[in-house]
């Protein structure tokens, strides 16, 4: 008799067959769970001590002059050399252009690091193992490649301590910084010429001090005008600012570094902008206007080599000027300004159009980042884009097309794409069609633009666009094989309304064995500091590898955005402003209120943890909410802002006598004695940044209150604490005080 589930047999062997089936089903079940349960556990060890869990994008990426191709770098087979590869964008065919291992000057290899085109194609443009200085800038050894003859010459007898090397746009000059000096050497013969001739410790030609390269986010302080025929400059004079010692402590006799480094209220180094006429071999020094106390943390070309562009901040850097100036008489005009109640944001998006005496121009002014068009006279032609929303960056002007692109967050704080707008304002289209977090890299002619992206459950993706958004190829998966084997949880996006009804941004990450009937500790992670945004759908970073790792023993991972953080407007920054305290303490207070309601979670066994900025907010939370939060892990935390730089604290707080009570309520010496619970501080003796006399303040006020507190320096680590061993032994000594405490 033919069986037949659904009753035409007999109901007992019907009956039978069910149980069959319920019985397979029952074992195929426990199989999925078994082969679930058979993923390898995270270990520490390969999170922070090999690359198996890291991406692997492509790096080095460069644009071909003709837009046709461009090159990137890969590692040679014996992972000992960097060779180069070229893409064409046509066939989607690579090719090896370079090989790295076969890279030599005067027989002697050449480990390359980096590289650059000339703009007509011709020469490459190498950097040899290079060294960082701060944060930005590096120096190391340059040759120059002639592409069809294959002859490579050192530059400055191969000194291996050249800064901001760079071609010029004709092809036929090349320029460095060497001890603080700008030199430019002719290719067709060889002769090098000192353009400045007074660089020392003190006086600084073609590169930043320390507080610009920081906060400016510059490392290269000189310019090539579009024909090649002068260079602009900035000359700083760091005399007068103070010196601050980093000390070695691990030789027998101890070492020390001075650092200029100008503290809130002191005094910066003085700023000059120079033009150097090439051909005459002299320096035209601009009109800065009569007050020395300013920054420059801009200079642009304009489509003439006789009008240079800059942007002037006052010191409270609430009120910026855009000045023209004839780079002949030195003379110059402001033709736009900017102003806000706290402080004007400076982007690097400026754009001078080729074709037209016009700029683009983006600011804030409305309440969000938008774009402006004026002309040289500083007349506002057009805004180009509008609404509650805001533009991160500008990318370019295609003039041709009457297109610019930017990148922005239209849709949501949560997520950066890419777009593109005609000049007048109309057909704003996004042209990146996946969701996530974006940043492009645009062709030259601007058909066509390299988009990396990753969301937050998505590792960074490398895909070639056309301009209008189409994807053509994909160039990089960016897959991360490992993470197969592992039970890898995600955030999940989530809202939380405060007390005083604001709506902010939060994550939480739960385990992947997750049972809601069970109670769970909480480890959150801040920063909170004014601009930042932690709360995005963007692949994470190596902090988040600890979050996996925590998140596997069994905690809640939890992050909220405060109040003055990014993303979403000026006035919501501004909150920030003048107290870094006030807002981010309050906000994490509201978002462990919101955990404490959940049914899952241990309302008793709630810890914090932040880096820098959220170090800050990790100490304020442990003695201002400690009634809040058990366990406190800070690392390299700012506690009192009169400690930290010029330029950021002035920024954020104001001047110091303009606002006493401001800094002294954000002073986290002085809410020592309300600290509880358990509280480790981690810092660098190193830190350039940061300096760990921010901790050692703090601990000696827990002395003279007898408030216990526990401490670890790392020697000669600066602020991002790392090499070697060094993040292995950071986030197992963070995971034993968390899992010891909370």
């Amino acid at each position: 008799m033919k069986l037949n589930i659904y009753g035409n047999a007999s109901h007992k062997k019907g009956s039978l067959y069910l149980m069959k089936l319920k019985t397979l089903f029952l074992v195929l079940t426990w199989i999925s769970v078994l082969i679930a349960q058979d993923k390898i556990p995270f270990s520490l060890e390969e999170l922070y001590a090999t690359t198996a869990f890291d991406e692997h994008a492509l790096a080095n990426i460069e644009w071909m002059p003709d837009s046709k191709a461009f090159t990137y770098t890969g590692n040679s087979t014996d992972m000992e050399d960097l060779n180069i590869y070229r893409h064409d964008v046509q066939s989607g065919e690579n090719s090896l252009l370079l090989i790295g291992g076969e890279l030599k000057f005067n027989n002697i290899p050449i480990k390359m690091s980096s590289y650059h085109w000339t703009h007509d194609g011709k020469y490459l443009l190498i950097a040899g193992p290079s060294s960082s200085i701060w944060r930005h800038s590096s120096q190391a050894p340059y040759y120059l490649m002639d592409i069809k003859t294959k002859q490579i010459t050192a530059l400055a007898d191969n000194s291996n301590r050249l800064r901001n090397v760079k071609l010029s746009p004709d092809g036929s000059m090349v320029g460095y910084v060497q001890n603080h000096n700008i030199y430019i050497m002719k290719l067709s013969s060889g002769v090098v010429t000192a353009l400045t001739k007074d660089g020392t410790s003190n006086i600084l030609n073609g590169e930043f001090d320390w507080v610009y390269e920081e906060e400016f986010g510059l490392a290269d302080a000189w310019r090539w005008s579009p024909d090649s025929k002068r260079i602009a400059f900035w000359r700083f004079d760091q005399t007068m600012v103070q010196e601050f010692n980093l000390i070695d402590e691990t030789s027998y006799y101890n070492k020390i570094h001075k650092l200029k480094y100008p503290k809130v209220g002191g005094q910066n180094a003085i700023v000059k902008i120079g033009v150097i006429d090439l051909k005459k071999q002299k320096t035209q020094w601009i009109d800065l206007g009569q007050d020395e106390d300013i920054y420059i943390p801009r200079i642009f070309w304009t489509n003439s080599s006789s009008t240079l562009a800059m942007v002037r901040l006052n010191r409270s850097q609430n009120h910026l000027d855009m000045l023209m100036a004839n780079t002949k008489t030195g003379r110059s005009r402001i033709i736009i300004s900017d102003d806000d109640p706290c402080y004007v944001d400076v982007q690097h998006d400026i754009s001078f159009l080729n074709d037209k005496d016009e700029i683009v121009f983006s600011s804030e002014s409305s309440g969000y980042r938008h774009a402006y068009i004026y002309d040289y006279q500083g007349n506002l032609i057009q805004q180009v884009t509008r609404g509650d929303w805001e533009i991160t960056e500008i990318v370019g002007v295609d003039e041709k097309e009457s297109w610019l692109y930017f990148y922005g967050k239209k849709e949501s704080p949560l997520e950066q794409h890419i777009y593109r707008v005609k000049l007048d304002g109309t057909t704003v289209t996004r042209i990146s069609p996946q969701a996530g977090w974006h940043s492009p890299l645009f062709s030259p002619d601007y058909q066509y633009f390299i988009d990396t992206y990753s969301d937050i459950r998505t590792p960074s993706k490398t895909v070639l666009s056309g301009s209008d958004g189409r994807v053509i190829r994909v160039l990089n998966e960016g897959s991360i094989e490992a993470l197969e084997e592992k039970d890898f949880v995600y955030p999940e996006f989530k809202k939380v309304m405060t007390d005083d009804g604001v709506e902010l941004n939060a994550y939480l990450m739960k385990p992947h064995n997750f049972d809601p009937s069970k109670k769970y500790p909480v480890l959150v992670y801040g920063y909170g500091g004014p601009g930042s945004q932690k709360v995005v759908n963007q692949w994470g970073d190596y902090r988040n590898k600890w979050h996996q790792y925590m998140s596997q023993q069994g905690y809640l991972i939890f992050c909220l955005d405060n109040r003055g953080t990014g993303g979403r407007g000026k006035a919501f920054e501004n909150l920030a402003w003048g107290d870094l305290s006030k807002w981010s303490i309050h906000d994490q207070i509201e978002g462990a209120k919101y955990l404490q309601s959940l049914p899952f979670v241990d309302k008793d066994r709630l810890g914090f943890w932040g880096w820098s900025g959220g170090a800050y907010l990790t100490i304020g939370l442990m003695t201002r909410a400690a009634d809040y939060f058990k366990v406190g892990v800070a690392v390299a935390p700012v506690t009192d802002f009169k400690t930290y730089d010029t330029i950021w604290t002035e920024r954020h707080m104001g001047m110091i006598h303009e606002n006493e009570a401001g800094y002294a309520r954000a002073n986290l010496n002085n809410y020592a004695d309300l600290l509880k619970g358990k509280l480790l501080i981690i810092h660098g003796t190193q830190d350039d940044n940061v300096h760990y006399q921010n901790t050692l303040f703090f601990i000696n006020r827990c002395i003279e209150l007898n408030k216990p507190v526990d401490v670890f320096f790392y020697p000669n680590r600066n602020h991002s604490i790392q090499g070697g061993n060094t993040r292995l032994h950071l986030f197992t000594k963070m995971t034993d005080y968390m899992t010891t405490n909370l």
